[in-house]
């Protein structure tokens, strides 16, 4: 009976937080739309994060691009990965199937969402773990 809990710990200890370094964001993504994940979507991908900044001590905001259309994306769902040292976070984008989404952006759209993370972020670093999700 150990050797399953064994295994999982195991595998646990191997999942450490990978990806680019984007701890830091520009003034111009202060009033950039903020937005939040949806139940809805399909043609799921991850996308890639183009800044993120600590805005509580268990908060980040994160500034990432949807794709233009002629589709509508959306945020789909959000991975976190935590150690002592860095935070993980991987966003993931979708289609948004639904037929009364109307217009779509012709260029891609910058928007921000804010993330919980589970301990205090203290000097960890904040890492873009979409690389890591293809």
């Amino acid at each position: 009976m150990r050797r399953p809990v064994f295994a999982a710990l195991l595998l646990a200890a191997c999942a450490v937080p990978v990806g680019e370094d984007r701890s830091s964001c520009g003034p111009e993504w202060l009033d950039v739309e903020p937005v939040v994940t949806s139940a809805r979507g399909a043609d799921e991908r991850a996308v890639p994060i183009d800044c993120m900044h600590q805005i509580a001590n268990r908060r980040v905001r994160v500034g990432f691009t949807l794709p233009a259309g002629p589709s509508c994306y959306l945020l789909r769902r959000v991975e976190l990965l935590e150690s002592a040292d860095a935070v993980s976070i991987t966003l993931f984008a979708a289609v948004d199937d639904d037929p009364a989404a109307g217009a779509c952006p012709e260029e891609p759209r910058p928007v921000a969402t804010e993330i919980d993370v589970a301990a205090p972020l203290g000097d960890r670093t904040l890492l873009d773990g979409s690389s890591a999700a293809e």
